[in-house]
């Protein structure tokens, strides 16, 4: 049976579910908003930042290759040391 009581009590609770929706709606508004207001990348920029990246990556490889270099000099010398080393004369 319809009644005042059970009508306001649907009337009030469809009325919050409205409230709720309605909060929802302007939290989506708003992330939409700040997405509008941010800038959006283009190809261009993703193919700018693609060649920066090879060239630091290039200088850095560069700068490994030297590293090496520079290790593979420090071994060559250290093994002419140790191939002047003798054994001492009681291993003869």
């Amino acid at each position: 049976m319809i009644n005042s009581k059970s009508l306001k009590k649907e009337i009030f609770a469809a009325y919050l579910e409205s409230q709720t929706e309605i909060s929802l709606l302007k939290k989506e508004i708003e992330i939409l908003e700040t997405a509008k207001n941010s800038q959006i990348l283009t190809v261009d920029d993703y193919g700018n930042d693609f060649v920066n990246r090879c060239e630091i990556h290039g200088k850095e490889f560069n700068l490994f290759i030297e590293d090496l270099k520079f290790a593979a000099e420090f071994l060559k010398n250290k093994i002419q040391e140790v191939k002047r080393v003798e054994l001492p004369s009681f291993i003869k």
